[in-house]
């Protein structure tokens, strides 16, 4: 097998490069050797911008609602609708927990759904504080008509610990607690076509009704009759009345609980790990000197300049306020 040298940068707290989702698929088909200091390829996200100290090929991969930067990558992974060659791919994060995924096309049993087990009517779960207010507006809302469980850090209102974000077992303690509601609050943080997260791929794996607010082209991957989708609506308030509908006809409830979270009970392929390989492949069998699709001459070097000196200016005045906040002098300082 061909060896690729590779390396991750600027992901989130408790990412690991020799263990987690890209690193396994690639290990399928390369011997990946992971080289911090001089790797021929780069795969990097949006939490720093350490990628900027590398010249090697940069592949951006996106968790967030956030646009590629192809002025500094030469290819990118993300949620967006883009067709740009073969220099971008569209494939959510939610198509990453592949134990989870998977579980989407396990059939159901309608005969063994016991409705007792749902001691909660609704979850919202959530530690981020700072996302569109949309999400916040309508748990207050739904809130009106029965009590909406939310053990998260934001807006908790029950005494429950469901574990911190990133920790290892975080996502497993929130899975265990909405298994035990009828309904999940499946907001994402903005609304942007494409931008569809694992908010909705848990709420349909732990037997619960999606209320879904973000991705408004959603039904392009998932099948609209499985979940609750705020962009049918005209108002919150009609969402609300559906919700209500549905919790007061156990009919109902179950019936749309056993629709498949995909049409026809199939991964679509664009969501396949193949699909994913296979752009990847395309990547790495090019002669390496090939695989540069980014710029290196003339406006774009000055661009990717700026950047880094708008950079290291903005780490120098951090450490100067830092040591003006030390000795009380932050007034004094002026930029």
């Amino acid at each position: 097998m061909k060896t690729l040298k590779l390396w991750f940068t600027d992901f989130y707290p408790g990412f690991e490069p020799q263990d987690n989702f890209l690193t396994q698929l690639l290990s399928k088909s390369y011997i990946v050797e992971l080289d911090e200091n001089n790797p021929d390829y780069l795969i990097y996200s949006c939490h720093g911008h350490e990628f900027l100290n590398y010249s090697c090929v940069r592949i951006f991969y996106t968790g967030e609602n956030l646009k590629p930067d192809f002025n500094l990558c030469d290819y990118a992974i993300g949620f967006d609708y883009i067709h740009f060659n073969n220099r971008y791919l569209r494939f959510p994060n939610f198509a990453f927990y592949e134990g989870q995924f998977q579980q989407l096309i396990i059939s159901k049993n309608p005969g063994s759904f016991d409705l007792s087990a749902k001691k909660h009517f609704c979850n919202f779960i959530y530690a981020n504080s700072f996302a569109d207010p949309t999400r916040d507006n309508f748990f207050h809302l739904l809130n009106q008509y029965k009590k909406v469980a939310s053990p998260g850090k934001h807006l908790n209102n029950i005494s429950m610990d469901i574990g911190e974000r990133y920790a290892k077992d975080w996502m497993f303690t929130k899975i265990e607690f909405q298994s035990s509601c009828k309904f999940s609050i499946a907001f994402e943080n903005t609304s942007s076509p494409g931008y569809t997260t694992e908010k909705l791929l848990h709420a349909f794996i732990t037997g619960t009704i999606p209320i879904y607010w973000g991705n408004p082209e959603v039904t392009k991957d998932f099948n609209p009759k499985a979940f609750i989708n705020y962009h049918d609506f005209e108002s919150f308030e009609d969402v609300v009345d559906k919700v209500k509908e549905i919790d007061n006809d156990d009919e109902m409830f179950l019936s749309m609980l056993n629709e498949p979270p995909f049409r026809n009970n199939i991964i679509p392929e664009n969501l396949n790990t193949d699909t994913l390989l296979n752009f990847l492949q395309n990547i790495f069998e090019q002669k390496k000197e090939d695989a540069f699709q980014r710029s290196f001459y003339g406006t774009a070097v000055k661009y990717e300049n700026d950047i880094k000196e708008m950079i290291l200016f903005r780490k120098k005045y951090r450490r100067i306020t830092d040591y003006a906040d030390l000795f009380g002098l932050r007034r004094f300082i002026k930029y």
